[in-house]
Parts: C-alpha cells; sequence; structure tokens
C-alpha cells in the first residue's frame, strides 16, 4: 500500500539542507510516486544539494517496440508525491 499523497519541504540538517517527505529524509534514488493529472507515475528522485536547484524526478516512458524513453523533469513546488 502507497503512502498517503504530500509535498517535499526542504529542512536544514546537521548535514546540510535535505528535502523530506512525509517527515521523512529523500535520498537520492530513491523511488517515489509522482501524481500527474491521469494518475501516479513511479520514478526517481534526484537532488544535487543545491537549495537553488529543484529535485528532479526522473521516470521512463515505454514505446511501442519496446523501446523505452528516458524522461527527467524538475519537480514543481507543491507538487504531489508518495512513497510506493
Amino acid at each position: 500500500m502507497s503512502s498517503s499523497p504530500d509535498t517535499l519541504e526542504l529542512r536544514a540538517r546537521a548535514s546540510g539542507p535535505r528535502f523530506c517527505l512525509a517527515g521523512r529524509p529523500v535520498h537520492g534514488g530513491d523511488t517515489l510516486q509522482l501524481c500527474f493529472s491521469g494518475g501516479w507515475v513511479t520514478g526517481r528522485y534526484e537532488w544535487d544539494g543545491d537549495p537553488s536547484t529543484p529535485p528532479r524526478f526522473h521516470c521512463s516512458i515505454e514505446l511501442e517496440g519496446g523501446r523505452v524513453e528516458e524522461c527527467s523533469l524538475p519537480l514543481p513546488e507543491g507538487a504531489l508525491l508518495r512513497r510506493p
């Protein structure tokens, strides 16, 4: 069962700034689900640690013939995410 949707929150921590989801730190490479208008998409979270740069969501799109297209987009502030 997936966790409840929430938004990322940038928090100051002893090791430096880190984004948290539902109060829990999110680490580079964590699998998250992003809410699109048509449903939830599973992908990988990455962030370079620079508070002026938004974290990114990496996912893949399956194409005909079994091909896969990699997709990466910045996570806009307020985006709904959850842990699978």
